[in-house]
């Protein structure tokens, strides 16, 4: 029996949707399609990415979604526990953006639980097949064995001309701090430990009383504070199965086995900045909003990303983070590279085998990788969020005063999910920086227009220092350096990269071997940082590097490089 068929309206409820384009249509309601297909309104149960809020799907883009495609989205979040309980079960809703590789494809294509896509691709997959072709074809030819079940997202088109406002990930650090002190030299880690320590005497609480650490960390996003910020600035990106691909050769490494590996040398970073009493003793056990409500009161002065930074009503206009240059040799991810293979399976859109209506999943998902659908969700209902103005797009009405008044005006336009702007960005294949055909990116306020006008002046303090004002902007100024020689950032064309995204998903056993290793660490890091001295950091060490090999891994690590070399071959064919 179908589910949650809208069986009855009342005449005000009909006037309005007759208005709105649906139609009545043998007891339920219809929609008239751009060909004149009259189309009947179904609700699709999606499952969101795991670790969002749930969140209503009673705002401005979903009900543009229903008048366009008659389907109503109805959606829901669980916890990665429970979803692994729902994918063994069989008991997984219509769409499911999976993310990570806590429930695998392959085993649920294995299973049966998902349907195979190519017949609705063939049917309605215009865009899709238009927009990520390398990304369809990895997923049918490697993952599918000749079928497609799965959709990959986070698929980005290279544009070297649109740095990020202020970076991606790493150190940003407190800029108004390093003034004060008269920009120290950083050339080392030490010194920049050294400087930061300056920064927390310097300023030992808040306005309100709270004590300043400089940095900090959270446990609900597995080890992400450790595993990214320090191993990217050393020139390497995190990959499935607890690698590191290394930027320079081109190659993987274990995270947590190998010695000198760059999670080891982060450990050993955030130990010392431990010893020296400017290592928050709460990082082990917060989670990341609460990481995050301090980076804004200004208890903690670096953040390990570019997305949350000081409360400028609280801590100053002045109180911004810069990733300063000279300590680390990378500043990866500065701008938009191209990755046509999108997040492979790590973050795929998969329709259930439980889904009664497949085509009409397909439809919606190629939708949103079309330029109108994926802009949708990224930056508005067009007419309302934003339109053609003088021939190019633009902010327009609530969306463009939110947006210059920095969430002042109409609070919460975008980030509470009063317009649905940003709630189903997952469920578009496309990344937000991918130009569409009018030249801009598909979230407008990544625009270079929307990105200088959101420039401060301490954003140009910063560029004047490091560029004598040839940079507009910070993410410009990373360039600037980039281009002098004087920092370093992903291979553009990167043979390592691809590699290790063609690599075929490793055996269930496999899988959880490298779940549980993680699983491990996160349970054991503050062990590791906390340590009194270099000797006991070295022991405990040796002790978690033993326990996980005790764990199965070396097999584990045999094919995942295994994996990685058949996978060598098959590049070329894909470049």
């Amino acid at each position: 029996m179908r589910r949650n068929l809208w069986k009855k309206v009342t005449s005000a409820t009909l006037c309005a949707a007759m208005v709105g384009g649906i139609m009545v249509s043998n007891g339920a309601l219809a929609v008239q399609a751009e060909d004149g297909e009259e189309k009947e309104v179904i609700t699709l149960r999606v499952m969101g990415e795991t670790g969002m809020d749930g969140i209503s799907t009673d705002d401005a883009v979903g009900r543009y979604i229903k008048e366009k495609l008659g389907i109503v989205l109805e959606y829901t979040n669980v916890s990665t526990d429970r979803l692994k309980v729902m994918a063994s079960g069989g008991d997984l809703p219509d769409i499911v953006e999976l993310h990570g590789d806590d429930v695998n494809v392959s085993t649920l294509i294995d299973a049966g639980s998902l349907w195979a896509m190519d017949d609705w691709l063939e049917e309605n997959g215009d865009n899709l097949k238009e927009k990520i072709p390398t990304a369809l074809r990895y997923a049918k030819e490697v993952v599918g064995n000749g079928k497609t079940y799965f959709v990959p997202t986070n698929v980005q088109t290279a544009n070297p001309d649109l740095p990020n406002k202020n970076g991606f990930v790493g150190f940003y650090t407190r800029w108004d701090y390093y003034k004060e002190l008269g920009y120290p030299d950083v050339s080392t880690e030490d010194k920049y430990l050294d400087v930061l320590k300056q920064m927390v005497d310097a300023h030992p609480t808040t306005e309100d009383g709270k004590k300043v650490y400089a940095l900090s960390g959270w446990t609900d996003w597995d080890i992400f504070p450790y595993k990214i910020s320090y191993p990217f600035d050393m020139g390497y990106t995190n990959q499935d199965n607890n690698q590191l691909l290394n930027d320079a050769t081109g190659e993987i490494e274990d995270m947590f086995t190998v010695e000198d590996g760059p999670l080891w040398k982060s450990l050993a970073f955030y130990n010392k900045a431990y010893r020296m009493g400017i290592m928050d003793p709460e990082a082990f056990t917060m989670k990341n909003d609460q990481y995050n409500a301090k980076i804004k009161n200004g208890e903690v002065l670096v953040s390990n990303y570019n997305w949350c930074g000081p409360d400028a009503s609280v801590c100053g206009d002045d109180a911004a983070m810069y990733m300063i240059p000279g300590t680390f040799p990378y500043a990866m991810q500065i701008y938009p590279t191209a990755n046509p293979l999108g997040y492979t399976t790590s973050n795929a859109l998969v329709i259930s085998a439980n889904c009664e209506y497949p085509e009409r999943a397909m439809e919606l998902i190629d939708y949103l990788a079309s330029d109108e659908g994926a802009r949708l969700v990224r930056t508005g209902v067009p007419g309302e969020d934003w339109d053609v103005v003088d021939g190019e797009p633009e902010l327009i009405g609530k969306r463009l005063e939110n947006f210059t008044s920095n969430d002042k005006e109409y609070s919460g336009y975008t980030s509470d999910g009063v317009q649905g702007i940003g709630k189903y960005k997952w469920l578009s294949p496309l990344w937000e920086t991918n130009q569409c055909a009018d030249g801009e990116p598909v979230d407008l306020t990544l625009s270079k227009k929307y990105i200088l006008s959101t420039v401060t002046d301490i954003d140009k303090d910063f560029c004047d220092y490091y560029t004598d004002g040839k940079a507009q902007y910070p993410g410009e100024v990373y360039v600037e350096l980039v281009e002098e020689g004087k920092l370093k950032t992903n291979n553009e064309d990167s043979t390592g990269s691809m590699t290790a995204s063609l690599m075929k998903p490793v055996s269930d056993e496999s899988a959880r071997v490298f779940s549980k290793a993680m699983e491990y660490f996160q349970a054991n890091i503050a062990k590791v940082i906390t340590c009194a001295d270099d000797d006991a950091f070295e022991e405990q060490k040796q002790k978690m590097i033993s326990d996980v090999m005790a764990m199965g891994y070396e097999s584990a690590l045999e094919e995942v490089q295994a994996n990685f070399e058949e996978a060598k071959n098959v590049v070329d064919s894909f470049k």
